[in-house]
């Protein structure tokens, strides 16, 4: 008994041993949860789909986008700033961005010295995305060759009475841009500043019962279907129906017309700077500014991709389009004023149209 006890002890003692010497394995630990990059974006979603797939493929970054109108985005991030809902504000005419510069933080980006310098922000809270002239287009089968709308002046054709369309710029960024540049061009005895307010009236009388559109895509929407015979809108969403086959048309104002930027902007608020910053470099690099023409109509603002891959002349100066150089600050510092002028003029009960061809 005495030897099956002093065995039982040993094999005690040997297992004790054995589990005190047995290599250590903690638990594997929990990965990391994987952070998200939201952004605010009022771009379609078949732009910002494809590039937020590509750049989630190609990094491994999860992005949340959360999509509505500039000025909608706008007012939510104000409201949420100081709980940092998103990180990033990628869209919108920069002009729009340039009224809440304070919500941002400067950027330097790596692609910096491949943008072209006129579309650039003086203080780097903002960076310029793609690039949209504002256009004037028309409907081929409805307006006849004699009438067709070539200048800014030709919109005040009786022929277009009540067949002109344009949308409201008191919800429509792009449409105050395009109404900035009516005022800009069409200015007194070619003053600058936003005092073409005389042609401005002159449109309004122009536009009639209807004329005046809600929201963007309905200028351009409205000439292609026929509704209307002409409208104002921006230079890729023709593009974009000319590509599926509608019977519409542009030109680019004689008296001269914007080519604004729209932007991408970096939030004080932002939990994920990193990410963040590798997204702004990501739209801005060649890779997604080489398939803005091709996929979505929409100009770079890159120096190295020319005007034999885009079809265009470069820069803003370009003697086919007759480019102004539109002042971004001004028309951010005076958009209340303009906005409250438009609002009293439009509110008038007749104004007449007069032909000023």
């Amino acid at each position: 008994m005495r030897k099956i006890a002093i065995a039982s002890g040993i094999a005690l003692v040997l297992a004790a041993l054995t589990f005190a010497f047995w290599p250590f394995r903690p638990r594997a630990a929990p990965e990391p949860k994987k952070e998200t990059l939201v952004i605010y974006s009022p771009h379609p979603a078949e732009i910002t789909e494809y590039i937020v797939r590509e750049f989630r493929q190609r990094t491994g970054i999860e992005v949340q986008v959360i999509s509505a109108g500039t000025g909608e985005l706008i007012e939510r991030m104000k409201a949420n700033e100081k709980k940092g809902e998103a990180d990033l504000f990628w869209g919108g005419g920069v002009e729009s961005l340039e009224t809440v510069t304070d919500l941002f933080n400067e950027f330097t980006s790596t692609e910096e010295n491949a943008i072209q310098a006129v579309y650039k922000a003086p203080h780097g809270k903002w960076h310029p995305f793609s690039v949209l002239p504002a256009v004037i287009i028309y409907n081929e089968t409805l307006v006849p060759k004699e009438h067709i709308p070539d200048s800014w002046a030709s919109l005040l054709d009786p022929y277009f009475k009540n067949r002109l369309i344009m949308a409201d710029p008191e919800k429509s960024g792009s449409s105050f841009t395009i109404l900035a540049t009516m005022l800009w061009t069409m200015s007194k005895n070619g003053s600058g500043a936003f005092s073409g307010w005389d042609y401005v009236e002159r449109i309004i009388g122009q536009l009639g019962e209807g004329g005046l559109a809600s929201s963007s895509n309905m200028v351009y929407r409205s000439v292609a279907s026929g509704d209307f015979y002409a409208g104002i809108t921006f230079e890729n969403y023709v593009l974009s129906l000319q590509k599926t086959g509608a019977n519409v048309a542009y030109c680019y104002p004689a008296e001269g017309t914007s080519a604004v930027p729209d932007g991408i902007a970096l939030l004080k608020t932002s939990q994920h700077t990193v990410e963040a910053g590798q997204f702004i470099n990501f739209v801005l690099g060649r890779d997604v500014q080489d398939i803005l023409l091709a996929r979505w109509q929409r100009r770079t603002v890159r120096t190295d991709i020319g005007e034999k891959k885009t079809g265009f002349t470069s820069g803003p100066d370009s003697a086919r389009a007759g480019f102004i150089r539109y002042p971004v600050s001004e028309a951010a510092s005076e958009r209340g004023p303009i906005l409250a002028h438009w609002e009293a003029l439009y509110a008038r009960p007749e104004i007449p149209s007069a032909s000023v061809r």
